[in-house]
């Protein structure tokens, strides 16, 4: 269970008052804890990363408070493999930061032949071709939200940078919601859930073998154990904030 210590379910509808409070305030860090883990699986696989994000990453060893990674073995290996190359920044510099453009490039972009699209049409399109019907299914889960990719009709929509990105908004729009009350909240989760079981959670399973296999640095593997592994387990956190009574999500 992900969320033991972190939420108090209300179990009864006579609870006190006072009660339901102290099992909500439990609730909000892992809707930040959620919003924090996507910022940074978003912009590892958005695109090339930046000077100022390996410094973020490595900076009071930020990776290292990965949520769940108490929980999830899969995470806790990625952590270690993200932080082997981030020590090796401090010392190298252009050195690493040139050797994880080339890796993100060889691996997600071209020229060559990828050894890990990271484009969910690629995975579960028989033709393994992209603008096609998983594309416009991922198109409209976003429509819902009135979210649009930057490049939109250049890029296709299921690349997944987007979709991560589409799970982080989502996030904050659940915390929220969550403060202001609202029972839209219930929706969004909802949303979300079955974001992951329909979308993400359909291919990231493959697209973490080819990067783990095909992989030059210890930090696109590592990142790559870090995202399924956090996937798989946020599929079981939503499940319980979804069960959760007192908060808005439930009516009698």
């Amino acid at each position: 269970m992900l969320t033991n210590d972190r939420i108090e379910t209300v179990e009864h509808p006579n609870l006190s008052h006072e009660t339901q409070l102290r099992g909500l305030a439990k609730i909000r860090p892992l809707l930040e804890a959620r919003i924090f883990a996507y910022d940074i699986l978003r912009r590892s696989f958005l695109e090339e990363p930046s000077h100022e994000f390996l410094k973020l990453l490595s900076k009071d060893n930020l990776i290292g408070s990965f949520p769940f990674s108490e929980e999830e073995g899969e995470i806790q290996e990625g952590i270690r493999q993200v932080h082997s190359d981030l020590m090796q920044s401090e010392s190298v510099g252009e050195t690493i930061y040139n050797r994880l453009h080339w890796d993100y490039t060889r691996l997600f972009i071209g020229p060559y032949e990828l050894q890990a699209p990271a484009w969910e049409s690629a995975y579960l399109n028989k033709e393994r071709l992209l603008f096609q019907e998983e594309t416009l299914k991922v198109r409209l889960a976003y429509l819902k939200y009135a979210f649009l990719p930057k490049h939109f009709q250049h890029e296709a929509d299921d690349h997944l940078g987007l979709e991560l990105d589409f799970m982080y908004k989502l996030s904050v729009m659940v915390l929220e919601k969550y403060e202001k009350n609202e029972h839209e909240l219930l929706d969004i989760l909802e949303n979300q859930k079955r974001f992951l079981q329909e979308h993400l959670l359909r291919w990231v399973p493959e697209f973490q073998q080819n990067v783990c296999q095909h992989s030059d640095t210890e930090f696109y593997r590592g990142m790559s154990r870090i995202l399924h592994g956090f996937l798989r387990l946020d599929l079981e956190a939503l499940a319980e904030l979804l069960d959760i009574e007192g908060i808005g999500l439930k009516t009698n």
